[in-house]
């Protein structure tokens, strides 16, 4: 809304009016008071001199109460624009406050347990897939090392006969090395769920093929990335089709490297140390089927 102006003719702004000039009352310029001013008029007219006193006053009156009605009009509209500016800005604070409480209320409500979806025009799956462990869904999401005995079908087993359990509550599990050297998996309350859990190297061939396979499906679906999932699935895959495998124990051989150098990837990640899982390295392989060979070679003369 514009404010009217009240500007003079000469472009100034007239000073404000503190009264409204229609209740003012024409001066008695008839009275003594005023002789001064009539005589300063000139006229011999002492009436002629009233009348011009009264048109002047009168004009100045009728001038004042213009700008008075403009002055009026001008306080109104500034007033209606201030409350209209306060209004906006009530509205938009009120506005922002039911957002803000909205978005609460959702992020509250998003925090609350919830059914998925299914689709309607799917029928249950022939196969029953047997579900992981507790303990080896909550390392996976954490994207952390877990051990394949749980993806086997000994430790898939051991999840389903502890899923009326409340004994599992996520705990830890960790490699112990002892004074000679060997690694032992010492577990926490919540992989007790796994009693007869082993190292990936104790693991038989088929228990191996079986857990790695099932592991790279789980670690796919918790959402590892690509790379990580690539390099775990070529590292597997290379082993299993390394030529030391089409001699005898070499399948046992792979599977020591697999259970020392996956640990040692994970625990390297995102470290100087940090190395490319795919990429095997023969001399270790040497190494490992040398220490093989010779601890065979002991168990055989001690025998």
């Amino acid at each position: 809304m514009s404010i009217p102006s009240s500007s003079t003719p000469n472009g100034s702004i007239p000073a404000r009016l503190l009264f409204d000039p229609s209740l003012a009352t024409c001066p008695d310029f008839a009275s003594s008071v005023y002789d001064t001013v009539r005589s300063r008029l000139n006229l011999d007219d002492n009436a002629a001199a009233i009348d011009i006193l009264k048109e002047s006053w009168t004009k100045s009156n009728d001038n004042d109460k213009a700008q008075w009605i403009l002055q009026v009009e001008a306080d109104r509209a500034l007033a209606e624009s201030e409350q209209a500016v306060r209004q906006q800005e009530a509205e938009k604070e009120a506005a922002d406050a039911a957002k803000a409480a909205e978005d609460q209320c959702l992020e509250a409500e998003k925090k609350k347990p919830q059914l998925g979806d299914f689709d309607i025009n799917s029928a249950p799956s022939i196969y029953l897939e047997s579900r992981i462990s507790v303990f080896a869904q909550k390392r996976l999401e954490k994207k952390e090392w877990c051990p394949l005995w749980p993806f086997t079908a000994a430790g898939l087993k051991e999840a389903s006969n502890a899923l009326t359990s409340s004994a599992e509550d996520g705990g830890s599990i960790s490699l112990h090395r002892s004074d000679d050297n060997q690694l032992s998996i010492q577990s926490g309350p919540s992989s007790d769920v796994h009693k007869n859990m082993v190292r990936d190297e104790n693991l038989t061939a088929r228990e191996f093929s079986m857990g790695w396979h099932r592991y790279i499906k789980e670690i796919t679906r918790a959402n590892w990335s690509a790379a990580h999932v690539d390099a775990l699935t070529q590292f597997f895959y290379g082993l299993d089709t390394h030529s030391i495998t089409e001699h005898e124990h070499g399948g046992a051989i792979t599977r020591i490297y697999a259970d020392r150098y996956r640990f040692n990837w994970f625990n390297t990640l995102g470290t100087d140390q940090s190395f490319n899982l795919v990429l095997i390295n023969e001399d270790l392989m040497n190494k490992i089927q040398n220490e093989y060979f010779m601890k065979l070679h002991s168990k055989v003369i001690a025998a």
